[in-house]
Formats: C-alpha cells, sequence, structure tokens
C-alpha cells in the first residue's frame, strides 16, 4: 500500500472539458469605403485541457499541459488557418491545426512543458511557462513575458513564454525573480523583479530588456509596416490594503533603443480599487493610460482578436474599467463588468454581463455577454461613425 501511495504522489493529472456555442453579429462603418456593413458569424467550440505532473524526485517537478480544440463555424472559414505546426507568439513550434472542410478546425496546443528545480529557496524554471510579475487585475504594465487579453474568457491559464527564469526567496516576505524569453521571431526579452514587503504592502521592482516584432497589414494592395521594438523598461508595483479596500498599482516606463526619429518612449501605469462587502458583493475599479499606443491593425476584431503584447494592451491611451459581482444564491454568481476607452483615434465603451451556476460538483453552466459600441477615425475617409459589435457564449464545463 506505502509503494502504490508513493507512486500515485509521482503523478498528477486535471483538466477539464467543455463545450460552447457563439454568436458574433456586427454592424460597421468599413475603414476604407465609409460604408455602413451588417454581418453575423457562428461558432461551436468544444475545449478540452489536460494538466500533467511528474514528480521523479522531491526537487524536480516536469508539467505538460496540453490545450485541445475542435472549433466549428463561419469564423474558421474567415480566419484561412493553414494546416500544420505553428509557432503562435513562441519560439518552439507546439501548435498544431488542421482544417477540417471548410467550416471546421481542430487545434491542439502545449502551451505548457517545464522542468523545474527547487532547493531549499532557489527555484528554477526551464521550458514554456507562465510568469506571472502583475499585480493589477485587467491590465499589467509589468507583465513584459506573456501579456493576456482581458475579454478571452476561456482562457483562465493565460499564455506562456518559451523562457528560463530563477527565483530566489530571500526571505518569507521578498525574492528575487530572474528571467529571459525568446518569442517566435527570435527576440529576447529579459529582466528582473526584486519583491519586498514594508508597511503591510507588497512592493516589486522591476528592471530589464523588451524586444518585439510588430506588423500592420493596411490592406491587399498596400504595403506593410513592419518595425521593431528594442527597450530599457524599468518599473514598479505594489499591493496594500485599507481595511476592506485594497489598492494594487503597476508603473512601466520603455525607453526606445530604435534610431528612429518618430520613435517615442512609453509609459503605462494601471491602478485597480476593490471592495468586498459582508454579504460577498465585489466592487472593482482599473484605470490605465497608455502614453503611446500602437494599433497593429485596421479594424476593431482585429484589435478585440489581435495577438497583444505589454506595449499594446489597450486600444487607446485612456481607459476606465468597472466591476461588480453579486452572488445571488450559494450557486449562481452574476457579474456585470463594465469598460470605457477613448482617445484621438478611438473612442468607445464595453458592457460584458455574465453570469455562472453551479449544476453539481465540478460542473458549471456560464453564460457571457460582450456588447461594444466604438468609432474609429479612418485616415483614409476620415470617418468616425459609431459602430456596434456583438457576441455571446453559452458554456457547459466540467473540471476533473
Amino acid at each position: 500500500m506505502a509503494q502504490e501511495a508513493e507512486k500515485m504522489n509521482k503523478y498528477s493529472l486535471g483538466g477539464y472539458i467543455s463545450g460552447m456555442p457563439s454568436i458574433m453579429w456586427m454592424k460597421y462603418t468599413d475603414f476604407f469605403t465609409g460604408e455602413t456593413i451588417d454581418s453575423s458569424a457562428w461558432q461551436v467550440l468544444l475545449h478540452n485541457r489536460l494538466n500533467f505532473s511528474f514528480y521523479p524526485t522531491e526537487n524536480i517537478t516536469i508539467g505538460l499541459q496540453i490545450r485541445n480544440q475542435l472549433i466549428g463555424g463561419e469564423f474558421v472559414r474567415a480566419a484561412q488557418f493553414e494546416n500544420g505546426f505553428t509557432k503562435e507568439n513562441y519560439f518552439l513550434p507546439l501548435t498544431f491545426y488542421q482544417t477540417l472542410g471548410d467550416q471546421y478546425l481542430l487545434s491542439i496546443s502545449i502551451d505548457r512543458l517545464f522542468l523545474k528545480y527547487t532547493y531549499n529557496n532557489l527555484e528554477i524554471t526551464a521550458g514554456r511557462q507562465r510568469i506571472n510579475w502583475g499585480q493589477t487585475f485587467v491590465w499589467n504594465p509589468n507583465d513584459i513575458f506573456n501579456s493576456y487579453n482581458f475579454f478571452d474568457f476561456d482562457y483562465p491559464e493565460r499564455p506562456g513564454a518559451d523562457a528560463l527564469r530563477i527565483q530566489y526567496y530571500t526571505s518569507y516576505s521578498s525574492s528575487i525573480d530572474l528571467a529571459a524569453k525568446v518569442d517566435s521571431a527570435g527576440k529576447i526579452t529579459g529582466g528582473g523583479l526584486f519583491r519586498f514587503t514594508k508597511w503591510n504592502t507588497e512592493f516589486q521592482l522591476l528592471a530589464g530588456y523588451f524586444s518585439h516584432s510588430n506588423k500592420l497589414v493596411i490592406s491587399d494592395t498596400l504595403r506593410a509596416m513592419e518595425w521593431e521594438d528594442q527597450d530599457i523598461v524599468g518599473g514598479l508595483g505594489f499591493s496594500g490594503a485599507i481595511q476592506n479596500l485594497s489598492i494594487r498599482s503597476e508603473l512601466s516606463y520603455f525607453y526606445s533603443l530604435r534610431e528612429d526619429e518618430n520613435v517615442d518612449n512609453q509609459f503605462l501605469a494601471s491602478i485597480t480599487f476593490d471592495y468586498t462587502f459582508s454579504n460577498q458583493t465585489a466592487l472593482l475599479f482599473e484605470f490605465f493610460y497608455n502614453s503611446n499606443v500602437q494599433l497593429t491593425g485596421t479594424s476593431f476584431l482585429s484589435f478585440y482578436a489581435g495577438t497583444q503584447n505589454v506595449k499594446t494592451l489597450t486600444f487607446t491611451k485612456y481607459n476606465f474599467f468597472g466591476q461588480v459581482t453579486y452572488p445571488v444564491i450559494p450557486i449562481l454568481n452574476a457579474t456585470l463588468a463594465s469598460m470605457y476607452f477613448t482617445d484621438d483615434n478611438l473612442a468607445g465603451y464595453f458592457l460584458g454581463p455574465n453570469m455562472d451556476l453551479s449544476l453539481g460538483d465540478n460542473l458549471t453552466l456560464s453564460a457571457y455577454f460582450q456588447f461594444f459600441s466604438y468609432k474609429i477615425k479612418s485616415s483614409f475617409t476620415h470617418n468616425d461613425k459609431w459602430s456596434n459589435s456583438n457576441f455571446a457564449f453559452l458554456r457547459l464545463k466540467w473540471n476533473f
């Protein structure tokens, strides 16, 4: 019996299975012609995740996590996926796409694959992993390695990075964190983070180098614009509380090393306030400022679903977010999220109600709705008509 228990402790396997139909409908102004266009599309997503861990010795952990998706619908035809292995934003090609007809796509992605060694206060992790340097809720200026999209609610694990990370815990409340990653273009981002606690508040100081290749495709007939970010980055963050009010903030400054007279340095700042009442109702407010917006797309859908990095976290300079979560009954939670974003090129707002109903042990039914109203000022048409985009989702999810 002791041998069987020891063998079981060497392995762990978990994950989930979900099914989620969704529909999108939009009424927008064409970026080039200024014409008003109505469109809609549907999609069905079957999603399976497998989280496997192996512990060959007391000091070593091997992690493997696989994201399997079968997608059907009109989104697949519009996206025109290429079959075979792709890097996405990773250095290693560990994602496989296979189209099935013109409306179905099979995606198999290894988004975690790492070897971790732990000895006393030292922890070394090599491979595809999540490096979480963020403090705030929606936008993380200190997260230079693996930024995420807030609107992608069906990916709670969030993207990782092909990286080497060394953590040393100098005390129970302080640590030194060093990391370096390589992206799909072979660009290297690296840095160090020092965390410590003072006055019942956790602080962090960040310094590093950020590199990223960008591409803006204007149209099929116009030449794409390409550039590379090369920045020295410094930042700080903190998390504290005043009674039941939590306050968190992050600041980062990117000093560009590019030899280009049109290049501007970039300052990012976020601050979050959240408060929980005695009945478990939770309020959250967050503000984010981006001094130099880099829009790598020409439509709102490309902004909404496009690849993000720490310098392209938002569509606009000024961004406000608010959310309230209310436990209607013990098995039913209701949430209403909202966002307002604005600057000289784009303005709009977002409303996102959702509900989570527990149907039993590890089984949840969720409904999500995302509504956007916005206007984009086109340099080609000088058009600033308001457009609307709607996304509705229904998900049944079983965790095991």
